[in-house]
């Protein structure tokens, strides 16, 4: 009888040790998804874009723009800029308001109506080297989590020439969190 109560004993001992465990686990399996959803980085980037055609033969078209990023994660993201490749570099030319002394109301809109600018000197060059423009914006240094920041307005034209020409504009958003940045859902062809 001695035995089978100590047995028992040791049963129980074995069962609350377990238990405990099994406390233990779902104790950290809930505080898993808030250190997750607290660090998570999620971001889309894409292109909206219109392309007005010529009416008459030589002149050029227009592809007019939008590069939208939008935050979906649930940390902030720090110091973003963008990179707009486009090819074939020596047919495409930017037009869009950059600079620092670019001034908009901004009660209209804060995000829509972001100036940018080049990220510095080295930058400009880069259009003439490798058709790369790469863009900051002048007053966000931050995209909180829910934020949309969009480089708008943009404008590049396109030569309708004899010979048939491919037109691609590639993006890529990058921030102190994405180094390695993230390419745009989309990108811009045109064949003309």
């Amino acid at each position: 009888m001695m035995d089978s109560i100590l047995e028992l004993e040791q049963k129980i001992q074995s069962i609350e040790k377990e238990l405990r465990a099994v406390k233990q686990a779902v104790t950290e399996m809930r505080q898993l998804p808030k250190q997750v959803l607290s660090d998570e980085i999620c971001v889309i980037c894409y292109f909206t874009y219109s392309l007005l055609l010529p009416k008459a033969g030589g002149q050029k078209g227009i592809i007019a723009g939008n590069f939208v990023i939008r935050n979906m994660g649930s940390s902030p993201l720090e110091n973003p800029y963008i990179c707009l490749r486009v090819s074939p570099k020596e047919h495409m030319v930017l037009s869009a308001k950059l600079g620092d002394d670019i001034q908009y109301d901004r009660r209209l809109n804060p995000l829509v109506m972001e100036s940018w600018r080049y990220m510095n000197q080295e930058a400009e060059n880069m259009v003439e080297e490798k058709g790369e423009f790469w863009l900051k914006p002048v007053h966000v240094s931050r995209i909180e989590p829910g934020q949309t920041l969009s480089f708008s307005n943009f404008q590049f034209q396109v030569g309708m020439r004899e010979v048939s020409t491919t037109y691609k504009v590639d993006g890529f958003f990058f921030c102190q969190q994405l180094p390695n940045g993230v390419r745009a859902l989309n990108h811009i062809v045109v064949h003309a």
